[in-house]
């Protein structure tokens, strides 16, 4: 066989037919049991060493192993978010069709950081950015961006608020230690805001932190105190960075509030609403992000509460001008008009070089998928995580952390008499032995140092029967380890 040959092999249309036929047919088949046996392993769990080493020797030439064998296992062995009782992490079961459209971007491979690389990505993506902005009730000056995650989108906006607010060009003189930008936080915050502005350089005395109240939202009440003794250390505060909802507890702060405290101290109010921005498709729950319309930019991730396959956040700006002040750079070869603010080529205001096809994928969803569709997805899983919350203070032995107000429940396993340390072990080594067993999928998070089982009701087919043999499991599963 020539070279010719044997570089046009893979490219050939027939074998892609023919095994893309025989895919659909596999994920279709996985589909429809991951859906139908609930009773079937939601993580079947192998020992990561155990693992990697099943996979160690397998770059070998002309490797024998059909290309769908191959699949099948990695399928087997992969978490099953579709699963019914896959409660765990905040990352969703996408939607079929919206899934299909990511497959067409992997191969097109068009990158959408610039026009001319990703045509229908860039005008999909302005698109959604105008969707999104009139429905927050941002007007026709708002812009955005789409990043990969919400990590990512946290440090754009976090940047462009470090340059608009510094009194020097801090992108092109670096951090001055007498000029040094301060952020308020909570500690509930996601942990990629204080990642972020130690990544800026900025260090840790840049973290302004705001106390949280009992319900693990942002004490607005202190906002003024917190904010003069920054002053007094030397400070000069940027931004408010606000949670719509916090990861942990699923828990909302109060936007109307720190909008008042941003507006008198002429303060940036940013909006991460990775999770819970979900709310704007519901009229029953849309009063959780109230005065959102007045923050100066929101991160949104669409493979949260949004049905979209990851990673795929938007981050928008109130004044779209603002998103071109972050990176300034002359990178010729792509840009020709540097003066120009070029909302096709997101190079310009984003971290990535090369990005894939975000819009299209988030663009289909909303095609195919109408708004009545993603508010009453929302509304039924904040609904049921209300629900649960009952069941749990319904029950002896279990206690919730607090009410929810997103589609995220704390909560443990509490027969009583127990010391902190000994009832963090046991709701431990209950979760650890739920998980390994693959009855259901849940995760866990520590609240002033006590571990709560964490639930996050974000896949569209769990029920109520659902939660309810997950309290009977670990009830049972913590009278045998006790």
């Amino acid at each position: 066989m020539s070279s010719e040959e044997i570089q046009k092999t893979p490219f050939d249309p027939e074998l892609f037919r023919q095994e893309g036929h025989r895919i659909i047919d596999l994920l279709a088949g996985y589909l429809k049991n991951v859906v139908n046996r609930p009773d079937s392993p939601v993580l079947p769990w192998t020992d990561p060493d155990e693992l990697a080493q099943h996979y160690a020797g397998s770059f070998k030439r002309g490797n024998s192993e059909p290309f769908i064998d191959y699949l099948e296992e990695v399928i087997r062995l992969s978490n099953h978010l579709h699963h019914p009782r896959y409660i765990g992490h905040q990352v969703t079961s996408p939607l079929p069709h919206v899934a299909l459209a990511q497959l067409c971007t992997t191969l097109l491979n068009n990158g959408a950081a610039v026009y001319e690389m990703g045509p229908v990505a860039m005008a999909m993506e302005k698109n959604i950015i105008r969707l999104f902005s009139g429905m927050i009730g941002f007007d026709n000056e708002a812009d955005g961006i789409f990043t990969h995650g919400g990590s990512a989108g946290n440090l754009t906006a976090m940047l462009a608020i470090r340059q608009v607010k510094s009194t020097y060009n801090i992108w092109e003189e670096g951090v001055l230690k007498e000029q040094k930008t301060g952020f308020m936080v909570t500690d509930q915050s996601h942990y990629s805001v204080s990642r972020n502005v130690k990544i800026m350089g900025l260090g840790n005395d840049a973290l302004i932190r705001v106390p949280y109240d009992n319900n693990y939202r942002m004490r607005t009440d202190l906002l003024d105190q917190c904010y003069e003794k920054a002053i007094e250390k030397g400070i000069s505060v940027a931004a408010v960075v606000a949670n719509s909802c916090s990861t942990a507890t699923g828990s909302y702060d109060d936007l109307e509030a720190i909008a008042d405290f941003c507006g008198r101290h002429n303060l940036w109010l940013h909006v991460d609403g990775a999770h819970g921005t979900g709310v704007l498709f519901s009229d029953k729950y849309r009063h959780l992000i109230r005065g959102i319309e007045r923050a100066d930019s929101v991160v949104i991730d669409f493979h949260k509460m949004l049905l979209v396959p990851g990673l795929n956040t938007m981050v928008l700006f109130r004044n779209g001008n603002r998103s071109y002040e972050t990176f300034a750079q002359k990178a010729t070869y792509l840009f020709r008009k540097q003066a120009e603010n070029e909302w096709y080529n997101s190079a310009k205001r984003t971290l990535e070089c090369t990005k894939s096809s975000l819009g299209f994928v988030a663009f289909t969803a909303f095609k195919y998928y109408d708004r009545n569709y993603f508010a009453t997805y929302i509304e039924s899983r904040y609904d049921l995580a209300r629900r649960f919350a009952i069941m749990i203070k319904d029950r002896n032995n279990f206690e919730t952390a607090l009410n929810p107000d997103a589609n995220i429940v704390c909560f443990r396993y509490n027969p009583g008499g127990m010391a902190t340390e000994e009832l963090n072990r046991l709701n431990a080594a209950i979760r650890e032995k739920i998980i390994k067993d693959g009855t259901f999928y849940i995760v866990r998070t520590e609240l002033e140092e006590k571990l709560w089982l964490r639930v996050t009701i974000i896949n569209p087919l769990t029920t109520e029967k659902d939660l309810q043999l997950l309290l009977d499991t670990i009830e049972t599963t913590g009278d045998e380890i006790r």
